[in-house]
């Protein structure tokens, strides 16, 4: 049992173009086929499917922070920046495991590290002599969001594997062996050599698709980083309008209320001014009540009221016969034409309270009105200040945005004009193969250093006769 760690990566996709695919050709950017891949299996995945697989694992890792706030933990410690970690378990080739037991194994030694509660994908490949698998592992763990903990993953591995060979009955490795007895003695253990699993992965993650997608990548967060700033510029903008939209309403309330407080309280005011005189109308129609009762005890003195209310009831009611002639008869009469006089004299006092209070009241309308309308000035003020500000922060977005468009073309253009090359000759060969097939299949003629499939090849020219 030999483990192999590569060192650790920032791209899940990189690692599933290498391992889930066969090994890319020279002069290849990348191979999608997958013969070599003999099995495959998730561990602590909601799929079956490795290529899933990887893209829910990328999206754990890229969601640690909100994961992490959703369990509680603390948002703490340095930010991850590589959370692929890579390793192979290889037997030797005199050795044939099932399955069964290559999974088995493969799980069990992510339990040996910690690992058993992290997003996996096992996999085995058929290219090599020797029977192996691969295991990816995302250092994210998808509940808690804490990345898991590599330091001395090697030595582990290493006292697992051997471990593994003495429960099955056979040392294959016994350098292994006694490195691990010197580091238990405290003696330094020195390997240089590279594992060929960790020189495979650092050459495929060193191409230029890999390359390119590192720098998409990159790319994108610069994108979602100004698009962030643009969508907090218009939450900002909506809250400015809101806040400015409810000051003015509620100053305006303000006044619309400070200026019924004013109108009610003059009007009590007024009230209170004519207090005095409605105490003397009440008083001497009181004094005039009684005189009129005194005088009614003789004819004389009846006749004499008589005439002085028939001169005030034709004052007041324009000759109203009925009233006349009711007042000349009895003394019940005399006494309903005074109280139509009273009646008059309350209602004329009565409309002059009211047309005072009117105008007092109209004068504090029109302060109310000033003063609203000085605030819709002041507002609409405000509102022109406040789109100059915003129209210059959007203006300065779409700047920053011109700024990203060019400096994503310019990181991205030696891929871009990379493929259009590989792209562009494929199409010209694809193209000139197929005129050349379709030339000599339709119409037999063909290009220059070209035979038909089926004509003979043409025999040598004789060679011409020596001259003696």
């Amino acid at each position: 049992m030999v483990p192999a760690v590569t060192e650790g990566g920032r791209s899940f996709k990189g690692a599933s173009l290498y391992y889930l695919h066969d090994k890319r050709l020279e002069g290849e950017a990348e191979r999608l086929t997958s013969e070599r891949v003999a099995w495959t299996h998730t561990a602590n995945l909601s799929t079956a499917d490795p290529d899933r697989g990887w893209r829910i694992m990328a999206d754990t890792a890229m969601r640690q922070g909100e994961i992490k706030a959703a369990a509680g933990e603390k948002a703490t410690g340095r930010k991850l920046t590589k959370p692929v970690y890579a390793y192979s378990l290889a037997w030797h080739p005199e050795q044939r495991p099932t399955k069964d037991h290559m999974l088995s194994t493969a799980l069990d030694s992510l339990k040996a590290q910690g690992l058993e509660g992290y997003q996996a994908i096992i996999l085995a490949h058929s290219d090599e002599p020797q029977q192996h698998v691969h295991v990816i592992v995302n250092r994210v763990h998808p509940e808690t969001g804490k990345a898991a903990t590599l330091s001395n993953n090697t030595l582990k591995l290493s006292k697992w594997a051997e471990a593994y060979e003495t429960q099955h009955g056979k040392i294959y490795c016994n350098k292994r062996v006694e490195n691990n007895r010197k580091r238990e003695q405290r003696e330094a253990v020195r390997e240089p050599r590279k594992a060929r699993a960790a020189y495979e992965f650092d050459r495929a993650a060193g191409n230029d698709s890999i390359a390119a997608e590192f720098i998409k990548t990159n790319e994108k967060q610069k994108d979602a980083q100004l698009y962030e700033i643009g969508r907090a510029i218009k939450e900002s903008h909506a809250r400015q309008w809101e806040e400015l939209k409810r000051v003015y309403a509620a100053t305006r309330k303000k006044i619309n209320d400070h200026g019924q407080t004013l109108k009610t309280g003059k009007a009590a005011e007024i009230k209170d001014s004519y207090r005095e005189r409605w105490k003397t109308v009440f008083e001497l129609q009181r004094i005039e009540r009684q005189t009129l009762a005194s005088r009614e005890d003789s004819f004389l003195s009846r006749l004499f009221n008589g005439l002085s209310l028939l001169r005030e009831i034709c004052q007041n009611h324009e000759g109203n016969a009925f009233l006349i002639t009711l007042s000349l008869m009895s003394r019940r009469g005399h006494m309903a034409a005074l109280a139509t006089r009273h009646e008059a004299e309350r209602r004329d006092l009565a409309r002059e309270v009211r047309n005072v209070t009117k105008e007092a009241q109209g004068e504090i309308d029109k302060g109310t009105r000033g003063d609203l309308d000085r605030l819709r000035g002041q507002f609409l003020d405000q509102c022109a200040a406040l789109r100059t500000t915003q129209d210059k922060q959007h203006t300065e977005q779409r700047e920053r945005w011109k700024t990203r468009n060019a400096e994503r073309k310019a990181a991205l253009a030696p891929y871009r004009s990379r493929r259009q090359r590989d792209t562009t000759r494929s199409r010209d060969t694809g193209r000139s193969r197929g005129r050349d097939r379709h030339t000599v299949q339709s119409t037999g003629r063909r290009g220059p250093g070209m035979r038909s499939a089926n004509a003979p090849a043409t025999p040598p020219a004789p060679d011409k006769p020596k001259p003696d």
